[in-house]
């Protein structure tokens, strides 16, 4: 099995003792909690092993953190970005209405693409709620070492999404680069942002799925049509 197609407790069963230590911060800071105020006698207690087993697998608390982080970007940015890719290649391309003809987008193939990504991205934040509610939470933390990991873990979704977005030509070549990632930023965090309601609304979760494919596409098409009424006024 490749690494990316195993959940955070079966990556981090390879070391048991990582394993329970990872396992109990993501109980104590599933609710309330930062992962900053956490002490590592506490967490040792909570995992059932001797205090000096924490410093066997992490430096402190921020690198127990930065562990987590760097599970959600390896099991998430992978399989998400060849299935974006997979969508995009077997997507048959919908000229749509007049206007979206005349503008050179193509929303039905991008609709299709947006669909499958967006999907994808929400069955990952109800397979690992934990992560996600610990990850949101850090952007707005205390410690600057975790803020800058989960703003570089956005950063390289959006990367990825802008670059696809480009090779596949899912929208008009109007449309510059800069836009492209500037667009695919929003996105990133929009989705972040929106895991939490995902998690905590479990009876709205296809409406705020809906909700997700809808900004996603009306930032997209905003862009293409700014810039193209941007172009015919030169």
């Amino acid at each position: 099995m490749h690494d990316e197609g195993k959940t955070i407790r079966e990556r981090a069963s390879e070391a048991p003792g990582k394993r329970l230590l990872l396992e109990a911060a993501l109980r104590l800071t599933s609710t309330q909690r930062s992962l900053s105020s956490l002490g590592l006698r506490e967490l040792a207690r909570e995992a059932g092993l001797n205090p000096n087993t924490f410093y066997r697998h992490f430096r402190d608390v921020d690198d127990l953190g930065l562990t987590l982080i760097g599970e959600i970007s390896t099991l998430l940015r992978q399989p998400l970005r060849d299935l974006r890719r997979e969508a995009a290649q077997r997507a048959v391309k919908d000229e749509g209405p007049m206007l979206q003809r005349l503008l050179g987008i193509d929303l039905g193939r991008g609709r299709r693409v947006c669909h499958e990504t967006v999907t994808l991205f929400f069955d990952f934040v109800a397979e690992h709620p934990e992560a996600f509610i610990i990850g949101v939470r850090e952007l707005h933390g205390a410690s600057p070492l975790l803020r800058e990991a989960l703003r570089q873990v956005m950063d390289d979704f959006a990367s990825d999404m802008a670059e696809d977005i480009i090779e596949f030509k899912l929208l008009p070549a109007m449309v510059g680069e800069g836009t492209v990632r500037q667009v695919s930023g929003l996105i990133s965090r929009n989705l972040f942002e929106l895991s939490l309601d995902y998690i905590g609304q479990p009876q709205q979760r296809e409406a705020i799925r809906m909700l997700a494919e809808e900004q996603v596409l009306m930032l997209f098409t905003g862009a293409s049509v700014l810039q193209s009424l941007g172009q015919l006024r030169i």
